[in-house]
């Protein structure tokens, strides 16, 4: 049977082999933990910030150095693949999802800092378990028959529905995401109103829970996860994906996911950024759904989008003011852009293996990218709100927002090239 191009994705394809009940509890659960995960993302860092400040004014020091050190929690996807030759690479994935539902629970019930920082800081470095165990199960399972690409395609579909559900979320807190902080609307009872996220949240994680011990679709691969092959000739340029997915990351939720953000640097209305941004992200899915791959991944086409990048998003940082709301749709496109050199990257990542195994592989990817994620975020919080701390730093957030948007131009177009060699 002549295998299917990666430009024929149909959702009644994988519905199809997977059958309708085990197909929508796993769209849903892809769906609601990565928006557990951009939740956590959110209250991770600021967490950190703070406690970095604190340490740096020798306030609290015992806590917030106890904050500071949940950053070697981004060590864990990184053992991965130990942690799947022990207890097996299902059971590693079960437990996975069960930490992050239970976690996200936990925040949601509003604990001191430190413990919302600890649960959210193990939710960001489990889901890294997540993704890698699940990428590799889905990808290499014998019985689904269905094209590897579209099977990533799903994924990402999924990745990108949970930004938009996040976008709903923030949207009807006119940028405040009341899942984590709900508004004091009476200033009275505020400490009865900041739990009303919890009547979303314990169902959630319930049915979350209850579909992946019940209903979670199993996979058969014939693999083992010791297998290796032999891409360490390519691993030099293979591991530039690493920094453009850190990359991806910082510029999403450090610029280009907030409205009032993009507001801030083109002095235009919240709402129509917001507006723009959710068309930006429909348009995004539209292109991964309809657009052939071959042609994205076209290096001609490649490299004219990333230069129309790079251009929109230096005028949008550097004259975004003079051209208001030229610049806020610039911002629009670059967003898009943006987003399809993550999915040109997400499907690199999926589809080869280095010198270690393919699970190794990703969780690897994920790990480093989260490194490269924070270590852009501390650098660019220096020019701006810690600007008194290091002078040096101040203005030049929007050279380090450049710079990341080289490396993910960089790594984007070297990894294609790769691929297509």
């Amino acid at each position: 049977m002549e295998k299917k191009s990666s430009s024929e994705f149909s959702f009644d394809e994988i519905e199809n082999q997977l059958k309708s009940k085990p197909f929508y509890i796993l769209f849903f659960n892809l769906i609601i933990l990565t928006l557990f995960f951009i939740q956590a993302l959110r209250v991770f860092l600021p967490g950190v910030y703070v406690a970095l400040s604190h340490v740096v004014f020798y306030e609290n020091i015992g806590e917030n150095l106890l904050i500071l050190l949940t950053l070697v929690f981004f060590v864990i996807p990184a053992l991965t693949n130990t942690l799947c030759k022990k207890f097996g690479i299902m059971k590693v994935l079960m437990i996975s999802i069960y930490v992050i539902a239970i976690c996200r629970l936990l925040i949601a019930f509003h604990l001191p800092n430190i413990f919302q920082t600890i649960f959210s800081g193990l939710i960001v470095s489990v889901y890294g378990i997540f993704i890698s165990t699940f990428l590799t199960l889905w990808i290499k399972d014998e019985k689904i028959a269905i094209h590897s690409s579209n099977k990533i395609v799903f994924v990402i579909f999924s990745i990108l529905c949970s930004i938009l559900l996040d976008y709903l979320i923030r949207t009807i807190g006119f940028s405040q995401d009341l899942s984590l902080s709900p508004p004091g609307i009476n200033a009275e009872f505020w400490y009865v109103t900041q739990y009303v996220w919890l009547f979303f949240q314990i169902p959630l994680t319930i049915i979350c829970i209850y579909f992946t011990r019940f209903y979670f679709p199993t996979f058969t691969i014939s693999i083992k996860i010791a297998e290796k092959d032999d891409h360490n000739k390519k691993s030099t340029k293979n591991s530039l994906i690493f920094v453009g997915i850190g990359a991806f990351l910082f510029l999403l939720f450090n610029i280009f996911l907030y409205p009032n953000i993009i507001a801030h640097y083109t002095t235009t209305s919240y709402y129509i950024n917001n507006i723009l941004s959710i068309i930006a992200i429909i348009v995004v899915i539209l292109i991964i759904l309809r657009v052939r791959r071959d042609h994205l991944s076209n290096i001609k086409i490649l490299a004219i989008l990333n230069i129309v990048m790079i251009l929109f998003i230096s005028l949008f940082l550097y004259i975004g003011r003079i051209l208001g709301y030229i610049a806020a749709i610039m911002a629009s496109v670059s967003l898009i852009i943006m987003c399809i050199d993550f999915y040109l990257l997400f499907i690199r990542m999926s589809t080869i293996r280095f010198k270690w195994e393919k699970v190794k592989t990703i969780s690897n990817a994920f790990a480093i990218g989260l490194v490269f994620y924070i270590l852009f975020s501390v650098l660019h919080i220096f020019t701006i709100n810690w600007a008194f701390i290091i002078g040096a730093f101040k203005g030049y957030g929007p050279v380090i927002v450049l710079l990341a948007s080289l490396l993910l131009v960089i790594s984007t177009i070297i990894s294609v090239w790769g691929q297509r060699r």
